[in-house]
């Protein structure tokens, strides 16, 4: 099923490996703690959608992509 928790986390791993950033280094991005990076790549929790629309804005990639409807336009 697409557009899920898991779905999240796993995309908000790939794309932040693809952007060269380590957890703390995006986190200080964001404006959160490496903690929150952490709790959000391992679906126990999940972000606001205002922090949602920050870290797709850092990392370069859609809503979409980071909720994993569309990870196709990720690809470079």
């Amino acid at each position: 099923m697409k557009g899920t928790k898991t779905d999240f986390a796993g995309c908000l791993r790939m794309f932040r490996a693809r952007a060269d950033l380590t957890q703390a280094e995006l986190a200080k991005l964001v404006g959160v703690d490496t903690q929150s990076i952490g709790n959000w790549e391992s679906g126990v929790r999940m972000p606001s959608l205002r922090t949602t629309v920050r870290l797709a804005d850092v990392l370069g990639v859609s809503l979409d992509q980071l909720a994993g409807r569309d990870i196709t336009l990720g690809a470079t």
